[in-house]
C-alpha cells in the first residue's frame, strides 16, 4: 500500500477569458506519478504538486476564515497597455487556529506576498510565492484560494514617487475607478468643496491658486467661501494668501519646539491620513497639548 505525505498541492478551480480561481491546499497525498497532466516539484521544491488540468472537485462548504482582496496593474508587453486585474485570496486554517487569530494569520501572510521589497513581477512568481509562503511558513494555514480578475484596460496609476500631490488627492479616484479630467473640471462649486480641499491637505496649508487649479471655479468665489469658513472657524489664514483647517484644539505657534521633561513626552505615536481621523483621535485624548511650528523652504 503507497504511503501518504502531507504535500502543498495547487489545483484550478475554474477558468474563464478573464478569471481564473486556484486552490492551494496543505493535504495528506498519495506521490503521483510526474504526467503531462501532474507535475511533482523536486529539488528546492520538493513538496509541491501542480495539477495542470485536473479541476478542483471537493469544494468548500465552509465560509473562508479570512479574505483580502487588492489590485495590480498588468502591463502588456506587446502594447504597452495597462490591464487592472483584482486579486482575492481567501484563508481556510487548521482547526488549531482560533476564529480571533485567522484574521491576523492572514494579514500577516498578506504582507509578505505584498512586501514591496521582492514583490513578484509576473503572474507565474505570484502563485510561487504563494505556495512557497505556505510550504515554508505558515504551516497552520490549510487552504488557500486565489481569484484573479481582469476588469478591464486604462489609464495607469499616477506615479507619485511617494508624495500625494495635493491637487490629486480628491478628485483622481472615487472607490478605486479612475475619473475623468473632463469630468472633474464639471464639478459645481460649493464651500463644502474648497472645505473638503483644506481638509485633506492638512496639515500643509492652500493657496487660492491650488482651487483655481483643481476646479473650473473663479477667484472671487473662491475669496468669498474661504473668507466665510473663516467667519465660521473652520479655516485660517497663515500668512498672506495661505489658508489652513482650524480645529478646536487649542495650538500655540511658535518658532522652536520647546524641550519636554520625561514624564511630558510623547510614548505613543498616532499617524493619521484623513483630517476626519485625526479629529476622531483628539476627541479620544484628554489634557492634550498641541505645538505647530511652520517654516519656509526656498524663495
Amino acid at each position: 500500500m503507497a504511503e501518504t505525505e502531507e504535500k502543498v498541492v495547487m489545483t484550478p478551480k475554474s477558468k474563464t477569458p478573464t478569471s481564473t480561481i486556484l486552490v492551494i491546499e496543505r493535504k495528506a497525498v498519495t506521490i503521483p506519478e510526474p504526467s503531462d497532466k501532474i507535475h511533482v516539484a523536486g529539488g528546492d521544491h520538493t513538496g509541491i504538486i501542480i495539477n495542470k488540468e485536473k479541476v478542483y472537485e471537493n469544494g468548500l462548504s465552509e465560509p473562508c476564515h479570512a479574505q483580502l482582496e487588492f489590485c495590480v496593474y498588468l502591463v502588456s508587453a506587446a502594447n504597452g497597455t495597462h490591464t487592472r486585474e483584482a486579486r482575492a485570496l481567501r484563508f481556510w486554517f487548521k482547526p488549531e487556529v482560533s476564529l480571533h487569530e485567522c484574521p491576523h494569520e492572514a494579514q500577516a501572510f498578506f504582507r509578505e506576498l505584498v512586501s514591496p521589497q521582492d514583490f513578484p513581477k509576473d503572474y507565474v512568481g505570484f502563485i510561487k510565492k504563494i505556495i512557497k509562503l505556505m510550504q515554508n511558513k505558515y504551516h497552520l494555514l490549510k487552504v488557500l484560494e486565489v481569484e484573479l480578475r481582469q476588469e478591464g484596460t486604462g489609464p495607469p496609476p499616477p506615479e507619485a514617487n511617494g508624495v500625494i500631490p495635493r491637487k490629486d488627492i480628491v478628485y483622481k479616484y472615487c472607490n478605486g475607478t479612475f475619473i475623468d479630467d473632463s469630468i472633474a473640471n464639471q464639478t459645481q462649486f460649493s464651500e463644502q468643496k474648497v472645505l473638503d480641499m483644506i481638509e485633506n491637505a492638512y496639515p500643509n496649508p492652500l493657496t487660492v491658486e491650488d482651487f483655481v487649479t483643481a476646479g473650473p471655479w473663479s477667484k472671487a468665489e473662491i475669496k468669498d467661501a474661504l473668507e466665510s469658513l473663516e467667519e465660521k472657524g473652520l479655516t485660517r489664514p497663515i500668512s498672506d494668501g495661505l489658508y489652513i483647517r482650524q480645529h478646536s484644539v487649542d495650538t500655540q505657534v511658535v518658532k522652536q519646539m520647546p524641550t519636554l521633561c520625561s514624564s511630558r513626552q510623547p510614548t505613543i505615536a498616532v499617524v493619521t491620513a484623513l483630517y476626519c481621523e485625526k479629529q476622531a483621535v483628539d476627541a479620544m485624548m484628554d489634557n492634550q497639548e498641541t505645538y505647530v511650528r511652520f517654516t519656509t523652504v526656498g524663495k
